[in-house]
């Protein structure tokens, strides 16, 4: 190989290597942003952050497909039907240890989250849950990273005051007033049970064949 060839080629690598790079951003300010809007009960926000054909599906309540379908589980199940948090709610959504894997063919991707939430009513009751998300992402044509699968999965459901020592709740049920558009995936059952989600990624100690961050 000449020295221009290989000059040509290293800067190839290097080109794909920032572009993954900046997917990878991409994608963590997506999964971030969602986060904050949940947060907030900013539904029509939220929704916007999947593809149209993205599907959502949280503990036991079964997949959702399409964006109005999302709007469903995330509105209807999740805010009690209100646009915006009403006085004395909280809905706090801390995701933290986001491990991103770009695909291949670098418009798809995965990854793991772990999300730690706080939401109850003021002078009311008051929860703790935590759990990890497996995510999947598309690039779309206009070249924005959006969501295409979110499932969720609940470790533990629990009074705030009694906390994980003293009580542990069992995952959603399927809704009856707002079936979904398949069952959950996954039959498990939340703390004190042991249940280990399936990991997207290879374990990086063992072999390293795709870019992650």
């Amino acid at each position: 190989m000449s020295d221009l060839a290989g000059l040509e080629a290293r800067v190839a690598r290097m080109e794909a290597r920032i572009q993954r790079l900046d997917d990878i951003e991409n994608i963590k300010r997506v999964q971030r942003a969602y986060g904050y809007y949940l947060d907030k009960a900013l539904w029509d926000e939220v929704v916007q952050l999947f593809d149209e054909h993205g599907t959502a599906e949280i503990a036991g309540r079964g997949v959702y497909r399409g964006r109005e379908r999302v709007r469903v589980v995330m509105r209807e199940l999740i805010g009690k039907g209100e646009d915006g948090l009403p006085y004395g709610r909280l809905l706090n959504h801390l995701q933290v240890q986001g491990i991103v894997t770009v695909g291949e063919d670098g418009r798809t991707a995965e990854a793991r989250w772990r999300a730690f939430i706080q939401f109850g009513e003021f002078g009311g009751e008051a929860h703790w849950a935590e759990g990890p998300y497996e995510m999947q992402y598309i690039k779309g044509a206009d070249e924005v990273w959006r969501i295409s699968r979110l499932l969720w999965f609940p470790t533990f459901y629990t009074n705030f005051k009694k906390g994980w020592g003293e009580e542990s709740r069992p995952r959603n049920p399927v809704s009856e007033e707002f079936p979904p558009d398949a069952p959950p995936t996954h039959d498990y059952e939340t703390f004190p049970h042991y249940f280990v989600p399936p990991f997207h990624y290879e374990n990086p100690g063992r072999e390293r064949t795709k870019m992650t961050g």
